[in-house]
């Protein structure tokens, strides 16, 4: 399966860069809203059909119709605003944007897609290719481009400094990962001095429990119970990066230890160096032993917010 989607994604993305994109005419504003209504139905069927291979057959239409919508001249000044399942997240500076998605498999599997648009009035995309999987035995020390990119849904983009004359910015991610672990994912997005997009740079000074650096971090990744809630944003008042602090917990199911909120706060303060540093325990309460949470009630509403009689 991810062999098809990485040929497709490469054949569809291969184009060039041209000038910045310019104000939509009427037509071209009327061709990308029948588009955005076309990709929101396969979008519907992608999240919710029961049934794997329509799942699958719906996923590979709707990256071949975005790409067919994203060819309309100036197409980076439509936000697909309605296109409810698929995350659209502009750069700070409109330079760029994210596309994002997930694609359920099965029970314990999860892949991710996306591509990234450059403003630009013809089409310019790069496609991201999830290789998650080859990912896990050190992924908070990799750094990888779009060909190898680690999977995850990004709910948020913010400027991170500059660290050793690059630029770069923080991507926010969201990982169902399997039936019973989810993960926050905190990543750093740049350009290389060839222009790749590249993920993952050393720019956070983050620590053990027992207080020592944890030496060339590029990324955080918090991995937790599908049963909690755990959150990982950005404080505008404060500057600063605000995540929960996990602990070894028993798990409310049948999954064994697992990682649960107790409470307690960390947050991630921009330095002279520009870098991150950890500060830990910004607030003071927190629990002798991580909090099990009620099992989560079953949605109402599916991930496009039409009403369902239950989730998949």
């Amino acid at each position: 399966m991810k062999s098809v989607f990485s040929i497709l994604l490469s054949l569809a993305f291969g184009l060039s860069l041209f000038a910045q994109a310019a104000p939509l005419s009427t037509e071209e504003r009327a061709s990308l809203a029948a588009a955005e209504a076309n990709l929101l139905e396969l979008s519907y069927t992608m999240h919710t059909d029961s049934n794997e291979e329509a799942r699958f057959v719906a996923c590979k239409s709707l990256i071949k119709d975005l790409v067919a919508a994203l060819k309309t001249p100036n197409s980076f000044n439509y936000d697909f605003a309605a296109l409810k399942g698929v995350n659209v997240l502009s750069a700070p500076d409109s330079s760029f944007r994210f596309f994002t998605w997930e694609l359920h498999v099965d029970r314990d599997n999860y892949r991710h897609y996306g591509a990234i648009q450059y403003n630009s009035g013809e089409l310019k995309l790069v496609p991201l290719i999830d290789r998650g999987s080859k990912l896990r035995q050190n992924p908070e020390t990799a750094i990888t481009t779009n060909d190898n990119w680690l999977g995850y849904v990004a709910y948020n983009i913010l400027p991170g400094g500059i660290f050793e004359g690059k630029k770069y910015y923080f991507l926010f991610g969201y990982d169902r990962y399997g039936a019973y672990r989810r993960q926050k994912i905190l990543d750093v997005f740049y350009f290389d001095e060839e222009g790749v997009p590249s993920f993952g740079l050393p720019v956070l000074v983050t620590y053990t429990p027992e207080g020592h650096v944890l030496e060339d971090r590029t990324r955080l990744i918090l991995q937790y119970s599908a049963e909690a809630n755990v959150a990982m944003r950005f404080e505008p008042e404060s500057r600063r990066i605000i995540y929960e602090n996990l602990i070894i917990a028993k798990g409310p199911s049948d999954e064994g230890p697992v990682n649960m909120p107790d409470g307690s706060y960390h947050a991630l303060e921009l330095g002279k160096d520009g870098r991150w540093h950890e500060v830990s325990k910004v607030f003071t309460h927190k629990y002798e032993k991580a909090p099990i949470p009620e099992p989560k009630q079953v949605t109402k509403s599916d991930i496009l917010g039409r009403p369902t009689g239950g989730g998949m």
